[in-house]
C-alpha cells in the first residue's frame, strides 16, 4: 500500500508536470548547444587544404557514388543526364566542366558532342584529375583537356559554347566568385548550367533538413547555399528542376547575345 502525506494528491502532478518542463528545456538545450557545434564546424571546414585532403581520399572510389541507388533509382546519374539534357549539347560544342573531378559528367557529354567537340574539365584536386585522365584514356578520347586549377579564381582566356557544374557549387568555398568564374567563361549566347544538392524547400521535408546539416558538418557539403539565385539575374531563359524530393536540382539559362 502506497503512502502519501495529506495534499501529495494536490502535489504530484505539480512536480511530474515540473519534470517534463525540465525535461523540455534540456532537450531546448541540447538542441541550440548541437546547431552551435555543427555552425562552428560549418564555419571552420569550408578552406582548400581540408577540401583537397577529402578528395585525395575520396578519390579512388568517387566514381562510384554516383551507382548507389536511392528510392529505386540513381538520382545521381538522372541529375547529370538532365544537366546535360538541359543545356541542349550539339555536335562540335566546346564544353567546359567545372569541378570536373573524375569525369563523371565526360561519357553524357561526349553522347552530344562527338569527336568534333571538346571538354575542358577543371579540377581543384589532382588525385580527382588522374582518375578523370584514366577515364579518358579508357575511352581514347582525343578531345579532353584537364586543367587543375581553383574555380574561383580560373581564367582561361577563352569562352565556351557550354559551361556547366554538377556537385561542385555545394563544395567549392568561394562559390560566388566560381559562380562568376562560371558566366565569364560562356559564350554570347551560350548556355550556362549548374545541378546540386540543396535543401529542399517542400515544407513536408523540412525536418530532414535538420539530418542535411548533420551531415554536412561530418561531410565537405553546404546544402543551404542557393547558387541558383546567383545565376538567374545573369541569364534568359532560367529554368530550374526538383529532382529527389527537392533535395537535388538543375538550374540553366542562356548568356545574353
Amino acid at each position: 500500500m502506497a503512502f502519501c502525506l495529506p495534499g501529495c494528491a494536490t502535489i504530484m502532478p505539480i512536480f511530474q508536470g515540473s519534470k517534463s518542463m525540465i525535461r523540455f528545456w534540456l532537450g531546448v538545450l541540447t538542441g541550440l548547444f548541437l546547431s552551435y557545434g555543427i555552425r562552428r564546424l560549418k564555419s571552420e571546414k569550408y578552406n582548400q587544404d581540408r577540401i583537397a585532403l577529402y578528395y585525395t581520399r575520396r578519390a579512388s572510389s568517387y566514381s562510384k557514388t554516383d551507382e548507389r541507388v536511392y528510392f529505386g533509382y540513381y538520382p545521381r546519374i538522372e541529375m547529370r543526364k538532365k544537366l546535360i539534357e538541359n543545356v541542349h549539347l550539339k555536335p562540335g560544342d566546346r564544353v567546359l566542366d567545372i569541378a570536373c573531378g573524375t569525369g563523371a559528367n565526360f561519357p553524357y557529354i561526349m553522347e552530344k558532342i562527338g569527336p568534333s567537340g571538346e571538354i575542358v574539365g577543371v579540377d581543384f584536386s589532382a588525385p580527382m584529375l588522374q582518375e578523370a585522365q584514366k577515364q579518358v584514356a579508357a575511352h581514347g578520347w582525343k578531345n579532353v583537356r584537364l586543367i587543375q586549377h581553383d574555380a574561383a579564381t580560373i581564367q582561361l582566356g577563352e569562352q565556351f559554347d557550354v559551361v556547366i557544374c554538377a556537385l561542385g557549387m555545394v563544395v567549392i568555398p568561394d562559390y560566388q566568385s566560381a559562380m562568376q568564374r562560371a558566366f565569364e567563361h560562356v559564350r554570347p549566347g551560350g548556355m550556362l548550367g549548374i545541378a546540386d544538392l540543396c535543401e529542399s524547400q517542400r515544407w513536408y521535408m523540412l525536418p530532414v533538413n535538420t539530418l542535411m546539416d548533420v551531415l554536412d558538418a561530418t561531410l565537405v557539403t553546404d546544402t543551404t547555399r542557393r547558387p541558383w539565385e546567383l545565376m538567374q539575374p545573369l541569364v534568359e531563359n532560367y529554368t530550374r528542376e526538383d529532382l529527389l524530393l527537392g533535395y537535388m536540382y538543375v538550374a540553366t539559362g542562356k548568356k545574353p547575345a
